[in-house]
């Protein structure tokens, strides 16, 4: 998937030890389909040469020797053209001259001049990033609607450790999809998904486990918070760079309860949340848990478990304020499309999604074909990210 096809993105680099990752952001948000110039201060001019960044985006780079108003490499024909201002990193020093409304550098002009969306990503050292006045100056940006990506914590440049570091430039891209994307459905909108596969303990160092890789379930929840919705993963994957709320559960009682939980908590939302159950959630737990390890001295040749019924979550969930989308998958492709309606019917839910092991698709894969029974029905082919964002504006056609 390229999340920002034809999307139009300035990235602002600044003086800082860390303007070399700004390369490795350029060339994320190239790969993801975007156009993107450069604008540079002088100071990011000491770390990294300018001809970098026109090897990467294909454009010419913006700074104070190459402003031209012959054509648009100046700071108004970029602030016109621009859908996106990114600046990372951000020195203490931009970002208070910001607040400040100085415009002494073509950087700094087109800041001020461009009315798209802004993010900004600070780095410096920690006495600098929590001195009060730049605190106060970021809350001030922050008030005015731009999006911070908060530094790191880690080993800094000066050779100190603490809050500095630039944040991960998968991070900034994260969030640079989420301000392009976003739209008013999903907006302040609860989406809760789980995911991954569930570990039923036998013994201490044993268990009863479903394969999955989780790709799908991390796929719904980037496409929702790529779309503006507030994220819950639940489930024993994540994403570190993913900036949404992870909920550690690997059994089906943990699932359970972080799901009632959740469910609870999110319960007085404006608008109604969405349940994606994408976790492979084990069908049988054992009888009775044995502490510490068994000996298979103690077992012999054969080994017969006692083994009962799970709780069948998406049943006793309370649904009240909740559309539920379940997650079904079958090896047998006659059978699979009546199982999944039978399965939406008895449960109660508002959508399933199909997905038929081996019909072109297969565990662990980056690829996969979902059939979307709702309302409506669709079928859906190709990597994971793009399957689950399309079948979230499926969705959102169908209880807009």
């Amino acid at each position: 998937m390229k999340p920002l096809e034809n999307c139009r993105i300035t990235l602002g680099i600044t003086g800082s030890i860390s303007a070399y990752k700004a390369a490795y952001l350029a060339r994320l948000l190239i790969k993801a389909g975007a156009a993107v110039r450069t604008v540079m201060t002088s100071g990011a001019e000491r770390f990294i040469g300018a001809l970098t960044f026109e090897a990467i985006t294909g454009a010419a780079v913006l700074t104070q020797k190459s402003e031209s108003w012959t054509n648009d490499i100046n700071h108004i024909g970029i602030a016109k053209w621009t859908e996106l201002f990114i600046i990372a990193p951000a020195s203490v020093n931009t970002i208070n001259k910001i607040a400040s409304g100085a415009a002494d550098n073509p950087l700094l002009q087109t800041f001020i001049a461009c009315k798209a969306p802004k993010i900004i990503a600070p780095a410096a050292n920690s006495a600098m990033i929590e001195n009060a006045v730049t605190k106060q100056n970021i809350e001030k940006l922050k008030a005015a609607g731009i999006i911070f990506v908060d530094s790191a914590y880690g080993f800094l440049a000066c050779g100190e450790e603490g809050i500095g570091r630039l944040a991960a430039t998968e991070t900034i891209y994260y969030k640079a999809c989420r301000s392009l994307l976003n739209n008013s459905f999903w907006q302040k909108r609860t989406v809760i998904v789980t995911g991954g596969g569930t570990k039923e303990p036998i013994d201490d160092v044993r268990v009863i486990g479903n394969l999955s890789s989780g790709k799908t379930a991390l796929g719904f929840a980037k496409a929702a918070f790529f779309l503006g919705a507030k994220v819950y993963m639940i489930g024993n994957i994540k994403d570190e760079f993913l900036p949404i709320e992870y909920i550690e559960a690997d059994t089906v009682n943990k699932i359970k309860e972080a799901l009632d939980l959740t469910i609870e908590k999110e319960s007085g939302g404006e608008k109604k949340a969405f349940l994606f159950m994408a976790a492979a959630v084990g069908d049988y737990t054992a009888v009775n848990k044995t502490d510490g390890k068994i000996k298979k001295e103690s077992i012999g040749e054969s080994w017969h478990l006692a083994l009962k019924q799970s709780e069948d979550i998406l049943s006793a969930i309370d649904k009240t304020n909740l559309y539920t989308v379940g997650f079904k998958a079958e090896t047998d492709p006659l059978g699979a499309y009546n199982s999944a309606i039978k399965m939406k019917s008895g449960k109660k839910l508002d959508a399933v999604c199909l997905n038929v092991i081996g019909d072109t698709t297969s565990f662990g894969g980056n690829e996969t074909k979902i059939k979307l029974i709702a309302k409506n029905e669709a079928e859906f082919i190709g990597d994971k990210l793009s399957v689950a964002y399309n079948i979230l504006l499926a969705l959102q056609s169908e209880f807009a």
